[in-house]
């Protein structure tokens, strides 16, 4: 079976017999005997053990597909497999030829159950903490100590357990060794199951172990003082797992509540961030679980998606709480189990609040001052990456260091923008037969993104110029397209209702005014009923400019168009309207990433440079923390963006929404990590903030947006 058969063939089992049993089971509190046995019969005990060995030979994409059904429909089950998995993982990838020859095929049938022995009363995220002794005598080893909170510690059978072998080792770790702990020797006591919050029917227990003898065959790799190495390896298959299960349960939350809407009952704007929430969460850990895959580092990226995934799910969770009432509440509904379930992902392999520190040392260590963390382009066509990767010596070298006189001369920021011309970066959705490059939706939002790094004003003025072109792809308007690439002309989009217009006899006459930047713009494009028309400047009566916040530079305007009229003949068709309308949002989307992106990078340099209380205050906890969720967030909302590129406008409005509230809470930490200096204007953090601030609002608003897609989530199958 191929791995998306074996991943459908799981979501027909959770359908048609996890999710029916799985209130009974978590309310009695009972071990799943029947499914866990269905999960042998699927072959997922052995789902990363290789077919040498008897297992499936999965990747781990495909596992966390398996792991993410398993917990839409109860989360406790996918428990019962992951530690399992865990442990032989251990044996995998650091046992011995004989350790895998005898014990992988146990794992892969599930004869041996296997669990992780790791945490102690005293010792939880702090692992080198661990008191477990390990004495060598004669041909085995003498264990003694307590471990906590061993999943499958009752009903499992085989554990990989981390215990001290050389007390006087320095640093601690190189005195710990991991074994594998098979139950039948004297010794080993089940003292009690633990009574937890949620996440129910799985055996969570406390083992002690008295004197319990070992054999010195199961020390994993048959060498001392390698242990703690050997289960902190297994960490980044941990987090995806716990990514993978948090988004499961994230979409069982959001599943639940579009269903009780469908019902009746008004669609509350927060189905839609809902909906941003899980595809962003689904998406970080996914692209974790590729870079595993191709063996590339990943650490960072495993922490980033187990941090934002656990975190969507609580938040996903409460939402659907709140939006179910009081209804929702009753123990006989799933979703108060959800709520119960979501803070274990918070807590697993290291609590969020460790996972923070994590990921910020992992950004300074990889990333230091560098610019462009989090950002390469490596797993790109050749094309794309040469053509973004050139956009960006143009930003960082033309635009960047100009950015606050862009903003300040609207005649400079639109000789900049032409100068894009000549990169085909105006001309980026217009077919190669008009004078065009016919990019991709994604490719666009690369671009922009690059250019919003080094000016959120010049990247709003491109993002307006890509809507109108690709609003003009009709016969009447195509003849315009060449300029429009080359960068001799500028146009922007109004969109409805901005400009409303009627017909009579003479053609559209419009009846009310609109706004719109217009630094540099030569044509205004506008739908008028079915219809496209472009209305050249010199036509247009402009008023005075209006003072705002931010993106100054854009010189936004009233345009008096009450009383003008139009030939009807010199409309082209509207069809190509939803498309620009779409592409409008994706650009908006990566305008906000591009401007959280440069406060990010900014506050990340200033982290490390500044110094308080005798240390860069990068290695304040406090500080460390806002790295971790800046980086965290803007990496979701980018993937977001990227897999919207390729689907319909809703996607698109939900990698608006996400994006676009998340520059302004980056943009804001980036002045708090700055204190007063980001207050200033001789540091660019405060014009990334009030740049920020325009984007929310673009397009209609997101409020708009929100309940606009929350009432199409609802009706729709998503």
């Amino acid at each position: 079976m191929t791995g998306s058969s074996i991943v459908a063939t799981v979501r027909a089992f959770v359908d048609t017999e996890v999710r029916p049993a799985a209130p009974a089971l978590e309310h009695a509190d009972a071990y799943p005997h029947a499914l866990v046995m269905r999960l042998r019969q699927l072959g997922l005990f052995g789902a990363l053990v290789p077919h040498a060995y008897g297992g499936l030979g999965l990747d781990v994409g495909t596992y966390a597909r398996i792991v993410e059904e398993l917990c839409r429909g109860f989360m406790s089950l996918a428990g019962v497999l992951n530690s399992h998995t865990m442990a032989a993982l251990v044996v995998l990838h650091h046992g011995t030829e004989e350790q895998k020859r005898r014990l992988l095929p146990r794992f892969a049938a599930g004869d041996a159950r296997g669990g992780l022995c790791l945490t102690e009363p005293h010792a939880g995220s702090d692992v080198q903490a661990i008191r477990t002794r390990a004495r060598r005598d004669s041909g085995d080893y003498v264990i003694t100590g307590t471990k906590m909170f061993v999943t499958n510690g009752r009903e499992g059978n085989t554990f990989a357990l981390l215990a001290v072998t050389d007390p006087a080792a320095q640093p601690r770790h190189r005195g710990m060794s991991c074994f594998i702990v098979e139950k039948g020797a004297p010794g080993l006591h089940v003292v009690k199951s633990i009574g937890k919050l949620g996440y129910k029917g799985v055996d969570t227990a406390e083992l002690l172990f008295e004197e319990f003898r070992c054999p010195a065959g199961n020390l994993v790799g048959g060498v001392e003082g390698r242990g703690f190495a050997h289960v902190m390896s297994g960490l980044e298959t941990g987090r995806i797992n716990i990514a993978a299960r948090a988004v499961g349960v994230a979409q069982a939350a959001y599943d639940d509540a579009r269903a009780a809407l469908a019902r009746g009952g008004q669609a509350p704007p927060a189905l839609a961030d809902m909906a941003a929430g899980v595809r962003a969460a689904r998406g970080l850990t996914y692209w974790a679980a590729g870079m595993k895959d191709r063996r590339e580092r990943c650490d960072l990226e495993a922490g980033m998606a187990k941090l934002y995934a656990s975190e969507t799910a609580h938040a996903v969770a409460a939402l659907a709480l709140r939006t179910g009432g009081a209804e929702a509440l009753r123990s006989d509904r799933d979703l108060e189990r959800y709520y119960r379930d979501t803070p274990l992902m918070i807590i697993g392999e290291g609590t969020n609040e460790i996972q923070r520190t994590i990921v910020a040392r992992g950004l300074l260590d990889r990333y230091g001052e560098r610019f462009a963390a989090l950002t390469s382009r490596d797993s790109e066509a050749d094309a794309t990456r040469e053509m973004v990767l050139a956009v960006r010596v143009f930003a960082d070298k033309e635009i960047a260091p100009l950015a606050s006189q862009l903003d300040a001369d609207p005649a400079r920021l639109a000789a900049t923008v032409r100068g894009l011309g000549d990169l085909g970066v105006l001309g980026a959705v217009i077919a190669a037969e008009h004078g065009g490059l016919g990019l991709d939706a994604r490719t666009v939002v690369l671009l922009v993104e690059e250019l919003a790094r080094a000016s959120g004003t010049l990247a709003a003025l491109v993002s307006e110029h890509l809507a109108a072109t690709a609003a003009l792809d009709g016969a009447a308007h195509r003849h315009r397209l060449p300029a429009l690439a080359r960068g001799e002309q500028l146009a922007v989009l109004l969109d409805e209702p901005a400009a409303p217009a009627s017909i009579d006899a003479d053609g559209w006459r419009f009846t009310g005014p609109a706004i719109a930047p217009t630094a540099g713009v030569d044509l205004f494009v506008t739908p008028v009923g079915e219809s496209m028309v472009a209305l050249e400047r010199a036509a247009v009566r402009l008023g005075e400019p209006v003072a705002t916040l931010g993106l100054r530079g854009l010189q936004l305007r009233a345009l008096a168009l009450g009383g003008m009229r139009i030939d009807a003949a010199a409309a082209a068709s509207a069809a190509p309207l939803q498309e620009a309308r779409r592409l409008g949002r994706l650009a908006v989307a990566a305008t906000a990433i591009g401007v959280a992106q440069a406060a990010f990078e900014a506050a990340l340099r200033y982290s490390q440079q500044r110094s308080a209380f005798g240390k860069p205050i990068a290695h304040h906890q406090a500080v460390q923390l806002k790295l971790a969720d800046m980086a965290t967030g803007i990496a979701a909302a980018r993937l977001l963006a990227y897999e919207a590129a390729a689907e319909d406008d809703v996607a698109a409005a939900l990698a608006k929404i996400l994006a676009t509230e998340t520059a302004c809470t980056v943009t804001l930490e980036a002045m708090r990590i700055h204190g007063g200096y980001g207050y200033t204007t001789e540091f660019p953090i405060e014009r990334f903030y009030r740049d920020a601030a325009h984007l929310p609002a673009a397009l209609g608003g997101n409020d708009a947006e929100r309940a606009a897609v929350a009432r199409r989530l609802a009706r729709g199958n998503r």
